[in-house]
């Protein structure tokens, strides 16, 4: 028995599209933002090459051996495709910094884009190759996103991962439309992950969509060795929408005509989206009215419940005080308003560990506004301790499409990111490789770009 909301068929559907989709097929605009994707997403491992975890997870991973076949971003080292998609996910995510579909609630690229450029670099694909792949898994978890009904705890960016995953595998690979459902089946079998990592900020929550990048790419390997899968692994009763969140029928509306992939947000500060609208509220405020640290009597933020559930508890840095900084709003609002400023070094754990940042994080109060979306708004109203108090809110999130950031924020994003990792490129070799990127559907070996 099929799941009721789905037709019967509706794995199948999505196989024989992702099976189809060439370069050629893609809108203008999907292109521009497909590539303006890769760029951040690469952007955003580099800079997380200098987090808690990546030296040992790098160690674990290449001690274990195997052919190399693609590299590690960043560092140059050369692993198997599977591996080598593992770790430059666990890169991508882990700084909290990559692109998100907030309606979908999926870091898509953050998991997909890991796999096919392993891949492409495996297989000598082509930068327009690359591309349409990055698309057809994108599209396949934002709509698995946005199809799920409320299913509170699972990690829907390692769980739809596998599948968006496992989609731009098989189209990258050249798979056909049978052998591309039996890899989205493939999927099912390894398709996991909940939110329990985050709440326990434990590092593992930034190998989760790791996992995904390459169960995809194994799920895709193994359909092509003639591997077979469920087929309904979507629509069918012991199937993703019967156990883990029940998925309507908008999954395949408008497939092919309509990408619901685009109007992706591009994350301005390395933190959970749910800081987002805070951290911007307390550099305005601190901005608009030049107030020091010093002057501070009383800090109060307002939040929605959605926000309050993931970042609102007391700030306490643990074994993990990056990840523990990255999930805190009284944290991401004391540092902002001490430092004037949030950057990927204030989330460092000696920055984190900050007694001054301590001292006022335990002293911001955290209210929540029932009425308020997902990601916002935000108030923040302060005290002085002469009695003047200043407030502001935030309606959304910079980097959202309410208020998007500029490509020139993105590539001044992406030039900082190159030039200051634990392998940095000079200015000239952080330039070209930018200026690579922009044109990469001219590239006809994915291998061959600068790095």
């Amino acid at each position: 028995m099929a799941n009721a909301t789905l037709p019967a068929d509706s794995t199948r559907l999505l196989a024989r599209w992702v099976s189809s989709l060439r370069f050629e097929d893609l809108p203008g605009e999907v292109v521009t933002a497909a590539r303006l994707q890769i760029i951040d997403t690469l952007a955003v491992a580099w800079a997380g090459s200098k987090a808690e975890s990546v030296n040992p997870v790098r160690t674990a991973i290449s001690d274990i051996g195997g052919t190399p076949q693609a590299r590690v971003w960043c560092f140059g080292d050369r692993l198997p495709a599977t591996q080598a998609a593992f770790v430059n996910g666990m890169l991508a995510a882990a700084l909290d910094f990559d692109t998100l579909h907030d309606r979908a609630n999926v870091h898509s690229d953050g998991v997909v884009l890991p796999a096919v450029f392993a891949l492409a670099e495996a297989r000598d694909a082509s930068g327009s190759q690359m591309i349409a792949a990055l698309v057809a898994g994108g599209e396949l978890m934002v709509r698995l996103g946005l199809a799920a009904q409320s299913a509170p705890g699972w990690y829907y960016s390692s769980v739809f991962g596998a599948f968006g995953a496992a989609a731009a595998a098989s189209n990258l690979l050249g798979l056909s439309e049978t052998q591309t459902l039996h890899a989205l089946g493939i999927a099912l079998s390894q398709a996991a992950g909940t939110q329990q990592p985050l709440l326990e900020r434990s590092l593992t929550k930034r190998l989760q969509t790791a996992y995904a990048a390459r169960q995809g790419v194994e799920a895709a390997l193994l359909a092509e060795a003639g591997v077979t899968g469920p087929t309904q692994p979507l629509e069918g009763v012991a199937g993703i929408g019967r156990l883990y969140a029940p998925l309507d029928a908008s999954l395949l509306e408008g497939l092919g005509q309509r990408y619901a992939s685009l109007g992706m947000t591009f994350k301005k500060y390395a933190s959970c989206m749910c800081n987002h609208a805070p951290i911007e509220a307390a550099l305005r405020l601190r901005a608009d009215t030049k107030v020091q640290p010093a002057e501070l009597d009383r800090v109060q933020v307002t939040i929605s419940p959605f926000m309050h559930r993931l970042t609102g508890a007391p700030f306490t840095p643990g074994d993990s005080p990056q990840v523990s900084a990255q999930f805190n709003v009284r944290f991401s609002v004391a540092s902002a308003l001490l430092r004037g400023r949030f950057e990927t070094r204030d989330i460092a754990p000696d920055a984190v560990l900050d007694s001054r940042v301590l001292d006022l994080a335990s002293r911001v109060e955290v209210r929540v506004d029932e009425s308020a979306g997902r990601f916002g708004p935000a108030y923040l109203q302060i005290r002085r301790r002469d009695g003047r108090e200043h407030t502001i809110h935030v309606q959304a999130p910079p980097g959202t499409p309410e208020d998007p950031l500029t490509e020139a924020e993105i590539l001044e994003k992406t030039h900082k990111a190159f030039t200051q990792a634990a392998n940095p490129l000079s200015d000239h070799a952080a330039g070209a490789l930018i200026q690579a990127l922009q044109s990469l559907e001219r590239w006809p070996h994915v291998r061959a770009l600068p790095h």
